[in-house]
């Protein structure tokens, strides 16, 4: 929306101090300023704003990035919204924006989407009082004991067996036919003609986090299949992004989240009073899912159905959850199958007890594998445990791991000696630990059962969390497994921590090393910069990346120290190996046949002898 010189003049008006300082209590500790971390419980201060850099950084959960990645965290605003409330701040005038046709076609199609899942959400309102709409008062009302209120909050509505009824409704409000289509609301036969989308079922309207609808989600009143459906995804609905409930639950003054499975668990929640409830759509809990709740910096309670699928899509949960380092545990109902249950026969104070009593996630997980093996045999043994130490191994601390080894050694009684050994053993072993690593944080399979709450077959389990992690980097160790965005991000960490490597390493680097992306876009402004001007501003670079992701990159590369590195010479023999991975795996990503690959080739195998045979420090 706004040029990256405008962009750039609002930041550098901007003090980060002043601004943070108005939202969380700084005191000024040397060169920067601490407090206690806005993103996540914490009794003492690990929050750092620097005044030096105009950057901030928590040191306990990894959130960083300049003034304007703040206010996107800490009050949810578009990279937009945030430049926008900054310069009123300020006092700098942003110039008014022409927009593109293509984005005024754009806005003009999200504008109409948005009004019509509010006009289709009303029509589904009004049916339900209506005096067809019977059907649905008695599921909403009989079978799942809903008052009027509860009704009104969540704009539940019904949708009845007729074929055509929103359709005619929609062309009476003066929609046509391509917007209806685009909206997922009304399937078009050639044969049969329009015909709704939602039949027979009760409705659920999906609203945005300003509670703007955004989409519609039906449930059969009979066995028909399947038994969950979703409007379709456009620009303005996006499932793996969108959360059940959310519009009511950011605002809550619980310091979690309580993740469930379907709409009527959310609902249920929050007519027992718990108002932080939410849902991923069709429970396909993903890892945009999982960074957006990062970004709240909420704990996350898990509360899946009890059953299989539920543990199932409980462990696939936990893993990228707890790979983003979100705090999340479970809550666990017994005998009950899902928290709408259980509240109907316990009562909320015995949920309020289950929360309180929440799982340990990282024990939970030990705990639902264990059932995987049979606990007769010795050698079904053998496995659960190397399993259970090389979960233990992926901790990142050592006071971590040995807390886990005490704990886990007495829960499954075996000596802590032997459990710490075995976690030794299996971290040596690069490919039983990289195994153990994919089934934690990608799960087993990624099958989510046909008959959970919000079921939906054009939903899929998706994403690899690992594509929303920023990776942190705290050694330049770097292992054969590790792939090229860590080396790159390994050399851009160290030119940060000392911009003087520069002149000595210049030589042997240029953007054209760093693979397509993130990470060339930095390199290329940081070695610019190096080379003009001796300096490297990472708070400026920051406003050319609206994306919340670069942000936590850019601050983790910036707050992250080379360590291990006790001599100029072993400084110097790391660094070689670094700059000769980073060649090397430059060589396998080249298109052999694309113009000017050969030269290319080329140079860099001449780097890598002269990386090999000569000294690089100055």
């Amino acid at each position: 929306m706004y040029s990256e010189e405008d962009i750039e003049e609002v930041r550098s008006r901007s003090d980060i101090v002043d601004v943070i300082s108005t939202y969380v209590q700084l005191k000024r500790k040397g060169s920067n300023y601490f407090g206690l971390c806005p993103f996540h419980s914490e009794k003492s201060p690990s929050f750092s704003v620097s005044p030096g850099k105009q950057m901030y950084f928590c040191f306990g959960c990894h959130k960083g990035g300049n003034v304007i990645t703040f206010l996107m965290d800490y009050g949810q605003y578009s990279f937009p919204e945030a430049v926008e409330m900054l310069a009123d701040k300020c006092g700098y005038k942003l110039p008014k924006q022409q927009m593109t046709q293509e984005q005024k076609e754009r806005q003009t199609k999200r504008t109409k989407l948005s009004y019509i899942y509010k006009d289709a959400a009303n029509y589904y309102y009004s049916a339900l009082y209506s005096g067809n709409g019977a059907p649905g008062r008695d599921y909403f009302q009989g079978d799942r004991g809903l008052d009027k209120d509860t009704m009104r909050k969540f704009a539940l509505g019904y949708a009845d067996g007729n074929w055509s009824s929103l359709y005619n409704h929609l062309r009476s409000k003066g929609y046509e036919d391509d917007i209806m289509k685009d909206a997922g609301l009304v399937v078009f036969d050639e044969k049969k003609g329009p015909r709704d989308y939602f039949i027979n079922r009760v409705m659920f309207p999906i609203v945005d986090e300003r509670g703007k609808p955004v989409g519609l989600g039906g449930r059969v009143l009979d066995d028909s299949k399947p038994k969950y459906l979703n409007s379709r995804e456009n620009d303005l609905f996006i499932k793996r992004r969108t959360f059940y409930g959310y519009h009511i639950a950011r605002s809550t003054r619980r310091e979690m989240f309580i993740l469930c499975e379907g709409y009527m668990d959310v609902i249920a929640l929050h007519k027992a009073g718990f108002d932080n409830a939410i849902a991923a759509l069709g429970t396909a809990f993903t890892s945009e899912h999982a960074a957006k709740l990062k970004k709240v910096g909420k704990k996350v309670y898990i509360c899946f159905d009890s059953d299989l699928p539920g543990i199932d899509a409980t462990l696939r949960a936990i893993g990228m959850l707890r790979l983003l380092e979100v705090d999340c545990k479970v809550i666990t109902m017994g005998e009950y199958k899902d928290p709408d249950e259980f509240i109907k026969a316990k009562g909320s104070e015995a949920f309020e007890e289950r929360i309180k009593n929440a799982e340990n996630s990282f024990i939970f997980a030990i705990d639902m594998r264990r059932r995987d093996y049979d606990n007769n045999d010795p050698e079904e043994n053998n496995r659960f445990f190397r399993n259970m130490a090389g979960r233990i191994a992926t901790l990142p601390t050592d006071i971590e791991r040995e807390n886990y080894i005490v704990v886990l050694s007495q829960r499954y009684g075996v000596s802590a000696d032997s459990l710490r050994e075995l976690v030794r053993d299996v971290s040596k072993n690069d490919k039983e630990l990289k195994a153990i690593k994919e089934e934690m944080y990608h799960g087993r399979d990624n099958v989510i059962g046909e008959d959970s709450d919000m079921s939906d077959k054009s939903d899929t389990f998706g994403g690899s969390p690992r594509d929303a992690r920023p990776t942190s980097r705290s050694s330049t160790k770097a292992k054969g497994d590790e792939g090229l965005k860590e080396t790159e991000g390994i050399i851009l960490t160290w030119l940060l921590e000392e911009p003087s490597l520069y002149n000595s390493i210049a030589k042997y680097l240029s953007p054209l090393d760093f693979h397509e992306g993130l990470y060339r876009d930095i390199a290329t402004d940081m070695l610019d910069a190096y080379s003009t001007s001796g300096t490297f501003d990472p708070a400026s670079i920051m406003c050319k990346f609206e994306d919340n992701e670069a942000h936590q990159t850019i601050a983790n590369m910036l707050y992250t120290k080379i360590e291990g590195v006790k001599s100029d010479k072993e400084r110097e023999t790391l660094l070689k190996e670094t700059l000769i991975k980073l060649k090397n795996e430059g060589l396998s990503n080249i298109d052999q046949s694309a113009p000017g690959a050969g030269g290319r080739i080329r140079q860099i195998r001449q780097d890598i002898i002269k990386l090999q045979t000569e000294p690089i420090l100055i």
